[in-house]
């Protein structure tokens, strides 16, 4: 066993250990709460540190549990981004979570769900994907209820339904391209097309649910936009990296394949949630809600991306670009859903006119990391989401889908109309609001925000183009 597979194994085991041991130190132990918040904090940073180390140790690729795991530096970036999402999230617990009497579940939940995630990113086995993709799915869905008021135990019920026939779909998917491949590995080859085509529709119908692709987007709505912020950040800036990582490893290495049919399902997929996404979000004058229509519109341009089958022309670009997006994605989900927490723990309505004023005086810290956040979701240079979005997505889609190119070129002039308007309240109201008190520094929420927002910048001056090149030769 070499030293990458020993550290992803430690990583695993740490991770579960403690998510297994917090409600038990919290009830029968200590009986304080903040005792889940340590271990929390103190495994996520090492678990970052661990995942730093298998980039830095990591060449080609590392094969695991008889190739049930594939480490490779593509995966091994997605993970860093996806533990650093999931670290700031606790940070910005500090002060929210620790009066909740849900408190050490919720501490649990996020290392058990990152187990789910973890296995997501390296995973090349359909069986094993089975196991992790329930572990996500049960640990989010009694996450997103925690805060047992109305909102939340409505949003819950409806992903938990959803879900559910996800699930569903999913496994029949599978029973069927196992039936014509005969193998859990994804990518086999297979003599009965029609039937691969098939499964392979169910399976991206199935994680198109928990992206939020549109048709498959009934329950995101009432979950990113009505259930409290805190736990949004987690289910939107971390979770939903679970199945953009399942469509990717189990998925996508069928398209080629399919071909010119992989491409048509997915553009089709693609422009409608982009469309509906953005105009959706357009008309909202509830940030939060607007933020949750907002993360459906991403959801579109990453199915933009995984519309070019593997083997065609600037697949790879594509790809690399899928990876950069959800370092956009992440940084600026969790930032904005942190930032709408904080206003809302501090009495704040989440509506445009209860921003009026924010970032001029009142909120001045917090309120420009936010907006540098949703200025990288507007691919605004030379921020991150400018290169993820415009440069590798959108221009490796130009040179061979021109007619998806210039739709998803339309929807990001239409998505700077509704990040505009919360950026005009923010700064240039036409009446303050009184009732925003000044913060105060140094908040848990405002650090949190901050470090998004400079993770951001520092990614977007020329960070992106080194790690591209180093995860591009190898992308799945």
């Amino acid at each position: 066993m070499d030293l990458v597979s020993i550290m992803f194994n430690l990583l695993i085991l740490l991770t579960s250990g403690v998510g297994l041991v917090i409600p038990a130190l919290d009830y029968i132990v200590l009986n304080k709460r903040p005792a889940g918040e340590k271990l929390v904090f103190g495994c996520l940073a090492a678990g970052l540190i661990l995942n730093l180390m298998i980039a830095a140790k990591i060449t080609d690729k590392s094969v695991l549990h008889q190739g049930t795991i594939i480490i490779d530096r593509y995966g091994s970036f997605v993970s860093i981004i996806v533990w650093l999402g999931a670290l700031i999230v606790a940070i910005a617990s500090h002060n929210q979570a620790k009066d909740w009497p849900t408190a050490p579940t919720y501490y649990s939940l996020i290392l058990i769900a990152l187990v789910g995630v973890e296995i997501l990113i390296y995973c090349k086995d359909l069986i094993l994907m089975m196991v992790a993709w329930a572990l996500v799915s049960v640990a989010s869905y009694v996450m997103v209820g925690l805060k047992k008021d109305e909102p939340s135990v409505e949003g819950a019920v409806k992903y938990t339904l959803m879900g559910i026939a996800a699930s569903s779909i999913m496994l029949y998917g599978l029973a069927v391209i196992y039936g014509v491949t005969s193998s859990t590995t994804p990518g086999v080859a297979t003599l009965n097309p029609h039937l691969l085509l098939i499964g392979v529709a169910l399976i991206v119908a199935a994680y198109s649910f928990k992206m939020g692709v549109v048709p498959f987007h009934g329950w995101l709505p009432d979950v990113y936009g009505g259930v409290y912020p805190l736990i949004v950040s987690y289910i939107a800036g971390v979770v939903k990296i679970a199945a953009i990582m399942a469509l990717l490893r189990i998925a996508y290495p069928y398209s080629g394949d399919l071909d010119g049919r992989w491409t048509l399902y997915l553009s089709i997929l693609s422009v409608a949630t982009m469309t509906f996404g953005n105009i959706t979000a357009l008309v909202q004058k509830n940030v939060q809600r607007m933020m949750a229509y907002s993360s459906i519109a991403q959801a579109g341009y990453i199915m933009a991306a995984f519309s070019i089958a593997k083997g065609q022309p600037y697949w790879q670009i594509a790809i690399a670009g899928v990876a950069l997006h959800i370092a956009t994605y992440v940084l600026a989900k969790t930032g904005i859903f942190i930032w709408l927490s904080y206003l809302a723990s501090k009495g704040i309505g989440l509506n445009l006119e209860d921003v009026a004023g924010a970032g001029l005086r009142k909120m001045p810290t917090i309120s420009l990391a936010a907006t540098i956040n949703m200025l990288s979701l507007m691919g605004m240079p030379p921020l991150i989401g400018f290169w993820s979005k415009f440069i590798y997505i959108f221009l490796s889609i130009l040179r061979t889908n021109p007619a998806l190119a210039l739709i998803a070129f339309a929807n990001s002039a239409i998505s700077v109309g509704y990040y505009a308007q919360v950026i005009k309240q923010l700064y240039f109201p036409a009446r303050e609001n009184p009732s925003i008190p000044y913060e105060k520094l140094p908040a848990p929420e405002t650090v949190a925000v901050i470090i998004t927002a400079l993770a951001t910048i520092i990614l977007g001056l020329g960070t992106a183009t080194i790690i591209a090149k180093m995860i591009t030769p190898v992308a799945p």
